[in-house]
C-alpha cells in the first residue's frame, strides 16, 4: 500500500512520472510504452474504460484525493489527470 502523497508532492515536476508509474502498474501494454504529459489514455495508451477506472481508484488512493466520476470523460491525457490532482490541491488547501 503506497503512503498518501502530500499536496506539495502533486505540485512537483515528478507528477507525471508518478503517474506513469501508476499507468504502468494497470495496463500491461502501457509498461512497454514511453509517458508522455501528452500520452492520450485511450488511443496512445490503450487503456479501456476498466483500465481507466483502475488507475483513478489508484490516484484516488495514492494521493488522497476524490476524482468525481463525471469528470472522466474530460480526462484524455496524462496532463489532463495531473491538471486535475493540482486543480484538487489547490481547492484543498
Amino acid at each position: 500500500m503506497n503512503a498518501t502523497k502530500s499536496p506539495a508532492s502533486l505540485a512537483s515536476p515528478d507528477l507525471i512520472a508518478a503517474l506513469a508509474e501508476i499507468i504502468r502498474g494497470v495496463s500491461a501494454r502501457a509498461r512497454t510504452l514511453t509517458i508522455r504529459d501528452d500520452s492520450r489514455l485511450l488511443e496512445d495508451l490503450g487503456l479501456d474504460s476498466l483500465d481507466l477506472v483502475a488507475v483513478v481508484v489508484q490516484i484516488q488512493d495514492q494521493f488522497g484525493v476524490e476524482i468525481d466520476p463525471d469528470e472522466l470523460p474530460a480526462l484524455l491525457t496524462v496532463a489532463d489527470l495531473a491538471a486535475n490532482l493540482r486543480h484538487q490541491a489547490r481547492s484543498a488547501a
